[in-house]
């Protein structure tokens, strides 16, 4: 019986992918093949995730933009 990830798992995969990790390297990291890291991409969760982090991205990077002297 295939096992099911925890949605703690999918959070966990997306902010690697973010950090430039491969479907390959998250899916033997886990435990789970790289044909379902590359389905968990089209997972609702998963993007809402991927959108916060990449809010979260750009809102450090402003801060830093507006922290450097001119």
């Amino acid at each position: 019986m295939p096992k099911r990830a925890s949605t703690k798992q999918l959070l966990i995969a997306c902010r690697m992918s973010f950090e430039g990790r491969s479907n390959r390297e998250i899916a033997d990291e886990l435990g789970f093949t790289e044909t379902t890291v590359s389905n968990w991409r089209k997972l609702e969760v998963w993007q809402e995730f991927e959108a916060e982090l990449i809010k979260a991205y750009k809102e450090q990077v402003l801060n830093l933009e507006s922290a450097a002297p001119s």
